[in-house]
């Protein structure tokens, strides 16, 4: 009686795991203007030049926006973090040269605060609020949105004089 039990609560949980198990795989696909501009890629940058002609092994076309920059802040090496906030800041002039200042947020609900601060943009400076994450992030992220908030910050009050 027992051993019957046990095998109808396992099967029934068996049963209970497949139907929750998703049978077709949701995508979303971001195309707003931060998104746009978190993932552009510059790949003529002057930044980081040297590093790439002594790391051979990382491709300038593979880092080349803020999100992959910011990947290489995740690296131990001093050279290798260097050349990341080079290439970071490197984006930013650029994106405020085209127009596009970006400012980098997280925390929660940074994602709709994304949305709300980008429904007008021509507001504050024109910035492009960019949400990197709404609660755990890892340190380099953090890094990064420093790096590039500083150099917005820079271009910013240097526009004003």
């Amino acid at each position: 009686m027992v051993k019957k039990l046990i095998l109808i609560i396992l099967l029934g949980a068996c049963f209970h795991v497949k139907a929750q198990t998703p049978t077709a795989t949701i995508e979303v696909e971001d195309h707003s203007i931060a998104a746009q501009l978190y993932t552009k890629c510059f790949p003529n940058l002057n930044q980081g030049a040297a590093f790439f002609e002594k790391y051979p092994n990382f491709e300038r076309k593979t880092f080349c926006s803020l999100l992959s920059c910011s990947y290489l802040l995740s690296y131990k090496e001093t050279e290798i973090q260097q050349a990341a906030e080079d290439l970071l800041r490197g984006i930013t002039i650029q994106l405020y040269r085209e127009g596009n200042p970006v400012y980098m947020i997280s925390g929660m609900e940074s994602g709709t605060r994304e949305n709300k601060e980008n429904e007008n943009l021509e507001d504050d400076n024109h910035l492009v609020y960019i949400s990197f994450g709404e609660c755990v992030n890892p340190p380099f992220l953090h890094k990064a949105a420093k790096i590039i908030n500083q150099e917005t910050h820079r271009l910013i009050n240097q526009s004003k004089l």
